[in-house]
């Protein structure tokens, strides 16, 4: 078995409850879990053995598995006029706003605060670069922001399966790996207390 597994993510994504559950599983393999502006391209350079990735499609070099979407927040100057809005806000309410492009990332939001416009990003991007002058509201009608897990094609590394299993929830016992299964269910035995033995009973 490979001893290093190479992980990258997007920023927003929160991988620690994966990661920190396969290095209890695999404690001999090396696990690189770093963020990336571009987990596709680390992925194809072959930076990554598995990334995840934000609104991705699978294609003739990967396969990817969808995990789960998020609302997408407009992120504005906290003391815009559309922060008065009563009614929940709506793209429309944004068409005739200047807009504030590029990567997500701490300039961008200081170009959201010195009022040059809005920014639309998923939740968890905004959440991850708050800052105290800028606020973020839910665009209802917005298209929402997929999340998926993806790998190349050729060449898959031997534990694309068990990570894969890891964050679908599998247990230990049901790896792949009977070595993993077999390593966590003597652990449990040893764990398990003994039962105290039944009292006889007198005639």
């Amino acid at each position: 078995m490979s001893s290093r597994f190479s992980l990258a993510f997007p920023l927003g994504v929160t991988v620690g409850k994966w990661t920190r559950t396969f290095e209890e599983r695999f404690p001999r393999v090396e696990l690189v879990a770093r963020p990336s502006g571009d987990p596709l391209a680390a992925l194809a350079a072959g930076d990554a053995d598995m990334v995840f990735a934000r609104d991705a499609e699978p294609d003739d070099d990967r396969h990817l598995i969808p995990l789960y979407a998020e609302d997408i927040v407009a992120v504005m100057h906290h003391e815009h006029l559309l922060t008065l809005e009563e009614e929940p806000l709506r793209l429309a309410h944004l068409a005739d706003e200047p807009r504030v492009g590029g990567e997500p990332s701490e300039a961008l939001l200081r170009s959201v605060a010195a009022g040059d416009g809005i920014a639309l990003l998923p939740a968890s991007v905004a959440k991850a670069l708050r800052r105290k002058d800028v606020v973020a509201l839910p665009v209802v009608d917005a298209p929402q922001s997929r999340i998926g897990l993806t790998w190349p094609r050729e060449g898959q590394h031997p534990l694309v399966d068990e990570f894969i299993g890891i964050v679908r929830g599998r247990t230990a016992h049901s790896s792949r790996n009977p070595d993993v299964a077999a390593r966590e269910a003597e652990q449990g035995a040893r764990k398990r207390p003994r039962s105290a033995p039944k009292p006889r009973r007198r005639r």
